[in-house]
């Protein structure tokens, strides 16, 4: 519960403080006197933004400090535990958990966030506070004609909180996949307009089918081809005029070497002179047989030769193309099949995030289901407490009825669309809260509400802000009768106008606010029972209090 809190220049309060108690406390005071700023000053204290513009004119800095006890074994007392934030033992009281919290706004812009005496962090005061606190305000008359925020209202009910995590898990499991999914389909539109052209580069090159060093080879074999006549007869003529006949070369160097052996065995270098001459004449007579074997295999094949131009062209005009010699073209052709190989294997991977898709799918389906089945059991008992509630909150004809409605696509919420309804006169027909409920209405269906949902929410304290705003007389009475009920189970604060509210009070403070020189100030005070009998005739009888009016106040003071 909150022990205590106090402000120090926030808004128009120079300096207050203010303590709690267990119960129903009530805050009280004329219309623009500063309540909004106690529960301003709470919600920095549960980690709200900060704003500068908050601060009181001519200070350099507000601050805010309020004081828990925790239960031992409560989130927020594991929170401090995790985050090394906690009191020594021998600071706690009646065994519970001692939570001190100041903040502090500067004008600078660098506030400062202390938990239990330690510097801390706007995210560390989050994480403790988080479920500390339950304020309910007039703006969420707004969230209650929102038809999204619905579901969410029954999930609570019905203590559905882990099934709809677990099937949450498993819908985003799916999306993941369907996400993944969709990129591969992405990839693939891309693939199919660059496979077509990929395939068909490929095939281009696969038909030429080129090699490494094959251009030169080609350019070497055409000049073969376009001069083999004149090679056939310079071949031809060489050979002959090596070998063959009384004036060549082979028959020189016979006539050499017959001279030579007239000669043989005089002189041994003689002899060595005459082994190279017919060394000579052997590799003569080789070569000449070699001319006549080259001349006589020239092929002047004009058919070749257009071919080999022809394919000498293509070469060139691929090498052009992709800006490559024939080593390139190599390279690009395997870099092309393996771009080829890669769409194929784009394929199976998109069937199987397919079926990855409908497995998930199909799972989360499956909890969506147990889910709905879920809410339709605690559609029936919303409908029937909450029923009951309004009933005590003098709307005695109201029902409420949850209206689930399958939906065509399975979706975060599930398999579900929910939205309250509401008849507030007999035989008039069910319709959306917002057409059907008036203002008093719709603050009575939302306490009817959180007195619903109370059994479901660990909170500890709950504060409600002006929701009784638009009742009066015996409604009043009745939602004061049901917010002390609620007091019952929890810590439970209300900002009000109304005397009926403010009569069932353990707890009564009175907002006010003065002028001392030229400066406003609000200030906040804990009344006694004749302050507290004053202040209730005051909320009776505005500004002239008759004895009658006191008397109203005693009476509902005593009751």
């Amino acid at each position: 519960m909150i022990v205590s809190m106090s402000i120090k220049d926030l808004a128009v309060i120079e300096a207050t403080s203010m303590e709690f108690g267990p119960g129903l406390t009530v805050l009280t005071g004329e219309t623009g006197a500063g309540k909004s700023i106690i529960i301003a000053a709470l919600s920095l204290l549960l980690g709200d933004r900060a704003q500068t513009d908050a601060i009181r004119r001519g200070a350099d800095r507000a601050e805010v400090e309020g004081l828990f006890r925790l239960a031992p074994h409560s989130r927020a007392a594991a929170e401090l535990e995790a985050l090394d934030l906690g009191f020594d033992d021998d600071e706690q009281i009646d065994g519970a958990i001692t939570l001190l919290i100041r903040r502090v706004i500067s004008r600078t812009g660098r506030g400062r966030v202390y938990i239990n005496g330690r510097l801390a962090t706007v995210a560390n005061l989050r994480a403790v506070s988080q479920g500390l606190v339950d304020i309910t305000s007039q703006h969420q008359h707004t969230q209650l004609l929102d038809d999204r925020h619905h579901l969410a209202v029954l999930d609570r009910f019905g203590g559905l909180d882990e099934g709809v995590a677990e099937f949450r898990q498993a819908y985003e499991i799916w999306r993941e996949a369907a996400r993944a999914r969709d990129e591969l389909r992405s990839v693939e539109a891309k693939r199919l307009q660059r496979e077509d052209f990929v395939r068909f580069q490929l095939q281009e090159l696969d038909d030429l089918n080129p090699q490494d060093g094959e251009r030169a080879r080609l350019v070497e074999e055409r000049s073969r081809l376009a001069h083999a006549d004149k090679l056939a007869s310079a071949s031809a003529s060489a050979g002959k005029d090596l070998c063959g006949g009384r004036d060549t070369a082979d028959a020189a160097l016979r006539r050499a070497i017959r001279a030579l052996d007239d000669a043989g065995g005089v002189d041994a270098a003689l002899d060595a002179l005459r082994e190279r001459v017919e060394t000579a004449r052997i590799d003569l007579e080789d070569a000449s047989h070699e001319l006549a074997m080259y001349s006589r295999n020239v092929d002047a094949d004009p058919r070749r030769l257009a071919e080999t131009d022809d394919r000498i062209a293509a070469i060139r005009k691929l090498e052009r193309k992709h800006g490559a010699d024939e080593g390139g073209l190599v390279a690009i052709t395997e870099a092309l099949r393996a771009e080829v190989d890669t769409f194929e294997s784009l394929e199976i991977n998109i069937q199987e995030a397919e079926a990855l898709v409908t497995t998930t799918e199909a799972a989360a389906r499956v909890l969506a289901e147990g889910v709905s089945q879920q809410r339709k059991v605690a559609a029936a008992a919303l409908e029937e407490r909450v029923t009951e509630e309004l009933a005590a909150l003098a709307m005695p004809d109201a029902k409420i009825r949850f209206e689930l409605e399958p939906r065509p696509t399975l979706a975060a919420t599930g398999v579900d669309s929910g939205s309250l309804s509401i008849e507030t006169n007999r035989g008039e027909g069910f319709g959306p809260i917002g057409k059907v409920a008036s203002g008093g209405e719709l603050s009575r269906v939302l306490l009817a509400l959180k007195r619903a949902l109370s059994h479901a929410d660990p909170v500890e304290t709950c504060i409600f802000d002006e929701i009784d705003t638009g009742t009066g007389g015996a409604v009043a009475d009745a939602i004061g009768r049901q917010l002390a009920a609620l007091a019952d189970e929890r810590q439970v604060m209300v900002i009000t106008h109304l005397a009926q509210v403010a009569a069932r009070a353990n707890h009564h403070l009175k907002v006010d606010k003065t002028v001392v020189g030229d400066r406003t100030t609000t200030s906040v005070e804990t009344l006694d029972a004749k302050r507290r009998h004053d202040e209730i005739a005051r909320m009776l009888g505005g500004l002239e209090i008759t004895k009658k009016t006191r008397d109203h106040a005693a009476e509902l003071l005593s009751r």
